[in-house]
Parts: C-alpha cells; structure tokens; sequence
C-alpha cells in the first residue's frame, strides 16, 4: 500500500460511489431510451446513453483526493506516491469509457434513429467523428483526461487561499470574457484548442498536455495538506 501501484489498486478499490453514481446515471439512461424507442415519433430526439460515462473519470478526479488521500496517508503512504498515484487511473479510465461510448455510439444510436428524429452525443457535436473513429476515440480520451486532471487538481486546492483564487479568476474569466466582445476570441481560442481544433493531432496534443500540466500542478497541494 505505501507503493505507487498499491495506492493506485488502493484508490481503484475505493471510487465505489463514483462507479455507483455514474452506474445508475447509466441505467437511468439506458431506461429513459428504452421509453423513448418504444414511445416516441420520429420528430423527437435524445441524448446519447454512452454521454453519461464520462462522468466516471471526472467523479474519480473529485473523490480520489477528497476522501482517500488522508486515509492513505495515515496508513503510511507517501505523498509523491499518492501524486504519482493518480495520473495513470485517470488516463486508463479516460480511455476505457471512451472505448465504451464509442461503441455504443457506433451501433446503439444507429438503432435509436431507426425510431426517432436525433440522438445527441458528444463524439459529433464536437466533430470528432468526422475525422474517423480511430482519431475519435483518441480526442474524447483527451479531452476526458483533461476534465479528470483539472478535477483532481481543483479539488485539492480547495481551502487554501490559492484554491479561492484560481475560483475567482475561473468565474473570472467566465462571466467577463464571454460578454466582452475584445476578449471573447480568448475563450474561444481556448476551446478551440481543446475541442473543436481542425487537426485532431494539435486536439489531442493540446489536452494531453494541458491535462498533465494541471494534474503536476497538484503536487503543490498535495506536499502542503495536512492530514
């Protein structure tokens, strides 16, 4: 358990609620198009059952550090273990319910538009798909990995007075940089460069590497907390 691969089983061990949560989001999905493929006309839409699975990475981000990182600590773990812990959890998970939603929306949403007008899913509203499967699977993975890391990330700075900072400066940034015509093109250069980039290698560059440049940033945090 003090070792980096026996926090990470550790740590695996104890996302339960997060597979419990992202299991019966997954089921409420899956009973709601149900209904709606028995039920619906084709002028109705839904949205897709796999967009739900990327919930699971993100919830791991979150209740990883906050409920195992003074547990493991007082079973005598190290901190630069538990850092290193983290990192590669978040990229398998990322790549495992990408696979996952790729597929179901492959054959899955195929049978639902034999019923109904649209079904949303994530993999085309950010274009992916039109690059090919392959380089879809690949930037959802990414971009998932982001979103885990920057939760991983946020969630650790929580109650020290950096964490209220970088808080203020993200709502910040998100309620003046989107009504303020001169910065708007920042925002949307930045979502460009993480979703909707025409090349999906600079995508996939772009998150991978912001995504472990934030989850690095937690090892500050993670030297400083008390347990």
């Amino acid at each position: 358990m003090k070792t980096t691969h026996g926090m990470m089983k550790v740590n695996l061990r104890q996302a339960k609620i997060a597979f419990l949560i992202s299991g019966i989001v997954f089921l409420l999905f899956c009973a709601n198009a149900i209904i709606i493929y028995c039920t619906s006309q084709q002028n109705n839409s839904t949205v897709a059952v796999g967009n739900c699975l990327f919930l699971l990475p993100v919830l791991m981000g979150v209740l990883i550090p906050a409920k195992n990182f003074t547990k493991l600590m007082n079973l005598g773990g190290k901190r630069i273990d538990f850092w290193k812990s983290g990192l590669p959890l978040y990229i398998l998970t990322s790549l495992v319910v990408s696979l996952v939603a790729l597929i179901l929306c492959k054959f899955l949403n195929h049978v639902m538009l034999d019923r109904i007008g649209g079904v949303m899913d994530m993999f085309d509203a950010f274009g992916f798909m039109g690059r090919g499967i392959v380089a879809a699977f690949f930037q959802m993975s990414a971009f998932i990995f982001l979103l885990a890391s920057a939760a991983h990330t946020l969630t650790l700075i929580q109650g020290r007075w950096y964490g209220w900072v970088v808080d203020v400066l993200i709502v910040a940034i998100i309620s003046v940089f989107t009504p303020v015509a001169v910065l708007r093109p920042a925002l949307v250069w930045f979502f460009r460069m993480i979703i909707f980039h025409n090349s999906a290698v600079v995508q996939i560059a772009s998150c991978v590497v912001l995504g472990a440049a934030v989850y690095s940033l937690s090892l500050i945090p993670i030297r400083s907390k008390s347990v």
